[in-house]
């Protein structure tokens, strides 16, 4: 999210604010993470469909040690343009040069993520990666 100029790109002027809800939300998800991966990874599915309207569902699958999944999808159902306007977004988590997991957002109907959208979906991974890192 780097500007082209000295007050930066519009993109990024009006990503900040997400980005600034993002770390909030995820750093009480990570002080809150007591109850264990599992649960950590599906409050953190649900916060990738709370903020990023395009995701109708969201997906992390991590292996530290062991593979776990965590889904979330968004309340409202898809429409019936679901097959034909759709994108899936993978991004990886890697960290310490390791694929740690996958974190998959799927649009299923609502067309294309934004720019702004991936520009914050690639802070929840990096967000994660650390996270991950940290437990392991």
């Amino acid at each position: 999210m780097t500007g082209t100029g000295p007050g930066g790109s519009e993109s990024a002027m009006l990503a900040a604010p997400a980005v600034i809800t993002l770390c909030h939300e995820y750093a009480a998800l990570a002080g809150a993470a007591v109850a264990g991966l599992a649960d950590f990874l599906a409050d953190a599915a649900a916060l990738a469909v709370r903020l990023l309207p395009t995701a109708q569902s969201a997906r992390i699958r991590v292996r530290v040690p062991e593979v776990v999944t965590a889904v979330a999808d968004a309340d409202e159902p898809p429409g019936p343009a679901a097959r034909s306007n759709r994108e899936v977004l993978a991004i990886p988590l890697v960290g310490r040069g390791d694929l740690a997991g996958i974190l998959e957002l799927d649009s299923a109907g609502r067309g294309d993520f934004p720019t702004d959208e991936r520009e914050l979906a690639e802070v929840l991974a990096v967000l994660l990666t650390l996270s991950l890192g940290n437990a392991a």
